[in-house]
């Protein structure tokens, strides 16, 4: 927001022992307050500020010019030296990262907190008991695997599967680490990655939603992550069922890149019907890990892998999710980091995307067309042709029965299965699984009535 007058905030800073200070901004004197406003400067209607008790409120006014969030360093706030990157590891290094990372794997940011304060994973894993203890966030239980043989034979062994299967390990902050989580807090100091990052996946929309989403959200899905992807920018998802699986497949048919972050180890694709999909994105991407190669799926893995997603996204995009959905841990994310989310309007009476509604309620703003999030992602708009329509084209229905279904299809918008059966000469039950498929990749839709129509 831009205004002639100055405002009075309320500006909270977080432990300058954090990598990055969480700057949260509550507007109390101003004339304007829109949208965006409520967006920036009430995130608690959104988001867990789990930190509130630590934070020291003072008083700054602020000139006329853009106000961010989160806001810039102030002279106020002491942020620790960057660590300097280096260009190649040894072995031993790699190693010593991996153990650190290993033994800190559920205690988000206390890795690279404790290199701060001591310089090299190899500095923390020799260093006094009571240093390691007085580092935020270090327990008894952190220290002892720190010290364990055990962990240190699984970080050996883990550099040797890494090697053997071609996973690339990306060690904060090196130059292979990914630009956008550079500055944030609670990042990991190693991540496991299949495919190669590059400098355009700078731009990244993030695309999250329900794991079963109503046929509306998967044409949406198909829709926005195509055009987008087709424009440029990288599509940033979790390889989850639904929503996640149509964003994957739909970046990758527009000749675009996507990135997939696991909640299990690259060993353990999960759901196990997305492994050719978890196959096939190296190619046009990357997928990525911050757990071991063989770890399976557990719950809590995912709240936690979703400040990645997030943290990969330029602005996150929620196409439908419930009142508990996991896509809003996601967006509770996407806030904290500072980045703006949309959402993918739908009815109030819908309880299946209440959050979404919620979400929107709260500020975030609304996704009608992929055109709205082209000036978050930085994307010049593409001209419009007269009788054209911009994205890509259509794509062509898979499997034996595809091409003569897309034929009628062509012919007449709608059908029942029973004149499709008559039309094609084909028994009812493989053409009813062959509409199945179709239904589920977004290529058609089934009405209510059961009648089939273009999706």
């Amino acid at each position: 927001m831009l205004s002639t007058q100055p405002f009075r905030v309320m500006v909270s800073s977080a432990s300058p022992s954090r990598a990055w200070p969480q700057v949260w901004v509550r507007l109390l004197e101003s004339p304007l307050l829109d949208m965006r406003g409520i967006f920036c400067f009430q995130p608690c209607l959104v988001h867990t500020q789990k930190n509130l008790l630590d934070f020291r409120p003072f008083y700054w006014r602020l000139p006329a010019e853009p106000l961010c969030f989160p806001l810039p360093a102030f002279p106020s706030l002491h942020l620790p030296p960057a660590r300097q990157s280096r260009t190649r590891m040894t072995p031993e290094e790699i190693i010593e990262n991996l153990r650190l990372h290993l033994a800190t794997l559920y205690k988000a940011g206390l890795a690279l907190r404790l290199i701060d304060a001591f310089g090299s994973a190899g500095s923390v894993l020799g260093a006094d008991i009571g240093k390691l203890l007085a580092v935020e966030g270090m327990s008894p239980g952190v220290k002892k695997r720190l010290r364990c043989g055990k962990t240190k034979t699984q970080a050996e062994e883990e550099w040797r599967k890494c090697d053997s299967e071609g996973i690339r390990i990306l060690i904060h902050p090196a130059a292979s680490w990914p630009t956008a989580l550079r500055s944030l807090p609670e990042m990991p100091l190693v991540l496991f990655s299949k495919g190669e990052l590059e400098p355009g996946d700078s731009k990244a929309l993030g695309i999250v939603g329900s794991r079963r989403p109503t046929p509306y959200s998967r044409t949406q899905a198909n829709r926005f992550a195509s055009d987008i992807a087709g424009m440029g920018a990288t599509i940033v998802s979790g390889l989850a069922r639904g929503i996640d699986t149509r964003a994957h497949i739909s970046a990758l048919e527009a000749g675009g890149r996507t990135l997939a972050v696991l909640g299990s180890g690259l060993g353990r694709i999960y759901p196990r019907e997305n492994r050719a999909l978890a196959e096939r994105i190296p190619g046009d991407g990357a997928v990525l890990s911050e757990f071991p190669f063989s770890m399976g799926p557990r719950t809590f893995h995912f709240p936690q892998r979703n400040r990645l997603i997030s943290g990969l996204s330029t602005t996150l995009l929620v196409i439908e999710a419930g009142r508990k959905s996991g896509s809003l841990s996601t967006a509770r994310w996407t806030l904290e980091q500072g980045k703006n989310i949309f959402v993918l309007p739908s009815r109030v009476d819908e309880e299946h995307n209440r959050g979404g509604l919620h979400l929107l309620r709260d500020g975030a703003g609304a996704a009608i067309s992929p055109r709205d999030l082209l000036l978050e992602l930085e994307i010049a708009e593409p001209p419009r042709q007269p009788g054209r329509k911009n994205g890509p084209a259509p794509r062509p229905f898979p499997g034996e029965l595809g091409g003569p279904i897309e034929a009628l299809f062509k012919e007449e918008d709608g059908w029942h299965p029973d004149a499709l059966s008559a039309r094609l000469g084909v028994p009812c039950g493989p053409l009813l699984a062959a509409l199945g498929r179709l239904e589920m990749d977004g290529y058609i839709l089934k009405t209510p009535s059961g009648f089939y129509r273009m999706g």
